[in-house]
């Protein structure tokens, strides 16, 4: 008999202290409502609730008589409803992985988006001629306003970024903001340019418009094949029709802001922040693939 009850004594030891060391290691910790602990040979068990609301602040000891009864959990407490609700509060904005490696978040999306949001103005700027945001649209569209409707839709996404409601990423700093700003300016303010520049480099590669991907790289397969020597009319035809892809394809839209952002950073930001010798900010450009890439580059470098 007594050679059992030691083995009950000792089992219900290990018990103890096995949960001692797991509740005072896991603060904070859910601990299911659930019976955690049972009582070995002992047919008056009684089952211990416990409460995820609670933090367990002591335990009491065992009866060392040879027969046991219960042990109790003693002062519970419900401050564990405090410690989350200042840890929701305390909770950073953004990616914790990444914040702690110190890289910032790319800037890049938020320019992409920003560009094509720009096209789609433009596209449906015949509809709404108070929006100027195409310098060659009219010859009384002023650039001081152009820039100033581009900077608008920098600046609101931006903010929206930046807003409390958005959990998910890191604001973005002054810098940041500031650069994201010139960019998507820069852009707009030399959207036909662009354009011009980026048709000419699709249609003087000659896979491209041998397997047709014209359109990953936002263009018209007719934007290639037209000739400065076109007329009004035809050039006007043209704008029509880009002008409605854009409107009713954004993965068209998207590809030709991509470009038209790539471009940008290649023959202009770059070349003229070496010439200062001032640093680049997230001025790689790391978001269009490789084939695409080559043909935006070719006699760029």
């Amino acid at each position: 008999m007594e050679s059992s009850q030691r083995i009950s004594t000792m089992i219900y030891l290990a018990i103890i202290f096995w949960s001692a060391a797991v509740l005072t290691t896991t603060n904070g910790f859910s601990i299911p409502n659930t019976v955690a602990l049972t009582r070995a040979n002992n047919n008056n068990y009684t089952p211990l609730p416990r409460n995820h609301h609670h933090t367990i602040k002591q335990l009491a000891v065992p009866s060392s008589r040879s027969t046991f009864s219960p042990f109790t959990l003693l002062h519970l407490s419900s401050s564990n409803d405090n410690e989350n609700s200042s840890s929701t509060q305390k909770k950073q904005k953004g990616d914790s992985i990444r914040s702690k490696t110190g890289i910032r978040p790319s800037l890049h999306p938020t320019e992409i988006n920003c560009i094509a949001e720009a096209l789609m103005m433009r596209s449906t700027s015949n509809n709404n001629p108070s929006i100027d945001i195409d310098i060659a649209s009219s010859s009384t569209t002023e650039p001081l306003q152009v820039a100033i409707t581009a900077g608008g839709i920098a600046m609101k996404a931006i903010d929206k970024r930046n807003s409390d409601k958005d959990d998910t990423s890191e604001k973005f700093t002054m810098e940041e903001s500031q650069v994201i700003s010139g960019r998507v300016v820069g852009v707009v303010m030399r959207m036909r340019e662009l354009e011009g520049l980026l048709v000419g480099k699709v249609k003087g590669v000659g896979w491209v418009s041998k397997y047709g991907e014209e359109e990953s790289f936002g263009v018209l397969k007719s934007e290639c094949s037209s000739d400065d020597d076109d007329d009004g009319t035809k050039k006007e035809e043209l704008e029509k029709k880009v002008a409605e892809m854009i409107k009713l394809n954004p993965l068209f839209r998207m590809n030709r802001a991509e470009c038209l952002l790539c471009l940008f950073l290649d023959t202009v930001e770059r070349p003229k922040l070496d010439m200062l010798g001032e640093d680049r900010i997230n001025s790689d450009v790391d978001f269009i693939d490789a084939d695409r890439l080559e043909v935006l580059r070719t006699n760029c470098e």
